[in-house]
């Protein structure tokens, strides 16, 4: 059984006023357009090094798949020619975090900026529902890695969806998945389920996703939005 104890900590007057002095002169956190503009455009700018590219959301969402958490991760420990925290050791991770969102897309980044910062940080593409993590990834047809051939004509999107445990992280390989946007699409046993939609014109799409784990009475629902 889990249990939690709350110790109270009678701390004197003067030193509450030494920690707010302190804490008055902690520096405030930048936004992901002043750090991108300070030490990312370097790289991000212009593809130096394979980085992709600031707005280039076709290049990013493979590198997001996971989710905007492992990204951040990825970029603390440094990856690539990248080096840790994008060579600027006194970025905190909600910069960093900020950052990447930033990166991967400047105007809705800027409009997030007044927000408070755990909303700034919210990662549209992952839902955590009933004990499943859920990652889903939408990148143009012509870019998408996948195995299914490819259809031909403007307006397709590859969407993937990438299922892990909460509590474990582990991948789920054994559910069954059925979203909807412009066509119907199931998925079988792997890592990752999906396939292509077509999804046109400048109107925002709903993707619906249903997911089925052996066992379980009721599916779980996820709904993600999506400007082509």
């Amino acid at each position: 059984m889990f249990s939690q104890t709350l110790t109270a900590v009678l701390i004197p007057a003067s030193s509450l006023l030494l920690l707010a002095s302190l804490a008055q002169a902690q520096p405030r956190e930048r936004s992901g357009a002043e750090v991108v503009k300070a030490q990312c455009v370097k790289c991000h700018a212009t593809g130096l090094h394979g980085a992709p590219k600031i707005d280039d959301r076709a290049a990013w969402i493979p590198r997001m798949k996971y989710g905007v958490d492992a990204t951040v991760r990825s970029a603390i420990n440094g990856h690539g020619a990248m080096p840790a925290r994008g060579g600027m050791a006194s970025l905190t991770d909600n910069e960093l975090r900020a950052a990447i969102l930033y990166m991967f897309y400047p105007a809705g980044a800027e409009l997030k900026t007044s927000a408070a910062a755990p909303a700034a940080a919210h990662d549209p593409n992952h839902k955590r529902i009933g004990g499943i993590e859920l990652y889903l990834g939408i990148a143009p047809a012509a870019s998408a890695a996948a195995s299914q051939p490819r259809p031909s004509g403007p307006g397709y999107y590859y969407v993937n969806l990438t299922l892990r445990e909460t509590a474990s992280g582990a991948y789920i390989k054994d559910a069954q998945v059925e979203a909807r946007a412009a066509n119907a699409v199931s998925g079988g046993d792997s890592a990752s389920y999906g396939n292509f939609f077509r999804m046109q014109g400048r109107e925002p799409y709903v993707i619906t996703v249903h997911v089925r784990r052996p066992g379980a009475a009721q599916p779980i629902e996820a709904r993600f939005d999506f400007k082509p």
